[in-house]
């Protein structure tokens, strides 16, 4: 009995003694990692952080309607993409400019409103962008456009802001590619230039156009229409008959389709030059002319066949031409920025824009995204299209 009950106390002793360890190392544990209960609190707070909103800015309706709509398409398709990939949940909330800088306006206002909107894909135009920009630089929110190409918008005075952005080259990029082009290419000797009044877009790149190829020799002749005309037949025919290019730095495809057609009607030799702005497949063909833009057309790029058949059925085979590839990087330059600044459970729009400046992203566009300090897109290039009986193709 003596000797049971001895076993008993022994018995008794080694289990408080395993408790005690048990109980040490559990404390161990607790001082040399968080808490699960910390664990699950940061997790929750990176879930609710990674539901944040990116803004779009741009004309979703209206004569321009039909760009900003290829922009918004693939800036949800790039979103849809970037929550797949990163489990986030991130969302689009949508701002129709209708290419009015007053409405640009009022959509930044709204914009800066919703506390959950942490950056802005747009405006599209250089104009929104002007009309914009206080708002968004008082509430520290980073803008990234991928279509607004005024020089001004950074450089000098920053007409963009001091939170502005663009992943496309700019105007003095353009100019030059596309006076080079009509020089040494097209070996034009007499050309027209025709502008919109009041244009911003139009002025600016007209003039910088008017300066390159007048330095260079040729003849350039100065014409202007006005920002709603529709009947181009009294401009065309003041188009000398020497002329072999007419230059339309205009931001609306149709009307260089119809400026086209009143040539062609008129017996003019002259063939049209579009600028960014007319780059449609759908809206601009004339029977030869040409079209340039700030990004390439990934139709024509054989490495990226992957990504436009991806396209192709998220969009149930919408067509596209240029504007949209940027959108979608503007959009997938936003999206790193919040994901990056979710890293401790908390994003401001603060860390949003200091994430976006150091923005070194690959890009589908080829290449690296990188900003330089005033904002523009380092090292991307204009591409220049030649269109025979309204089929686009790259000129080299």
């Amino acid at each position: 009995m003596r000797m049971r009950t001895t076993a008993i106390a022994a018995l008794l002793a080694l289990t408080a003694a395993l408790a005690v360890a048990a109980g040490a190392a559990a404390r161990a544990q607790l001082a040399s990692s968080p808490s699960s209960a910390a664990s699950a609190a940061l997790a929750n707070s990176k879930a609710s952080c990674l539901t944040s909103k990116l803004g779009f800015s741009g004309p979703l309706t209206g004569d321009a309607g039909f760009l900003g709509q290829e922009q918004l398409s693939w800036t949800q398709f790039a979103i849809k993409r970037f929550n797949a990939l990163y489990h986030s949940h991130l969302s689009i909330v949508q701002g129709d400019t209708q290419l009015d800088p007053a409405l640009s306006k009022t959509v930044s206002q709204q914009f800066v409103a919703n506390k959950k909107i942490m950056g802005v894909i747009g405006p599209s135009t250089s104009q929104g962008v002007i009309s914009s920009k206080d708002a968004f630089a008082a509430a520290s929110m980073a803008i990234v456009s991928p279509s607004a190409t005024r020089p001004s918008l950074t450089k000098g005075a920053r007409e963009g802001g001091s939170t502005f952005f663009r992943n496309v080259p700019n105007d003095d990029v353009q100019g030059p590619t596309d006076a080079t082009f009509i020089i040494k290419k097209v070996k034009a000797k007499d050309v027209a230039i025709v502008t919109v009044r009041a244009n911003p877009y139009s002025t600016a790149l007209s003039d910088i156009m008017a300066n390159r190829l007048t330095t260079a020799g040729v003849k350039v002749t100065r014409l202007t229409v006005e920002q709603d005309q529709k009947d181009y037949s009294t401009t065309v025919t003041r188009v000398p008959g020497s002329t072999t290019v007419v230059v339309l730095p205009w931001q609306q495809p149709p009307d260089a389709q119809t400026f086209a057609n009143q040539l062609r009607l008129q017996g003019k030799r002259a063939v049209p030059f579009g600028t960014d702005g007319t780059y449609s497949p759908d809206q601009y063909k004339p029977t030869n002319g040409y079209s340039s833009s700030f990004a390439n057309d990934l139709h024509f790029v054989k490495s990226k066949q992957s990504i436009v058949k991806a396209y192709n059925r998220f969009s149930h085979n919408k067509t596209f031409g240029t504007f949209g590839p940027p959108s979608y990087m503007a959009t997938w330059i936003l999206a790193t920025a919040v994901k990056n600044a979710c890293g401790d459970g908390k994003v401001s729009r603060a860390e949003v824009l200091s994430r976006v400046r150091r923005t070194n992203l690959p890009s589908i566009l080829g290449g690296r995204v990188k900003f330089t300090s005033i904002g523009d897109v380092a090292g991307a290039k204009f591409y220049v299209f030649h269109i025979v009986n309204g089929k686009y193709s790259p000129t080299g």
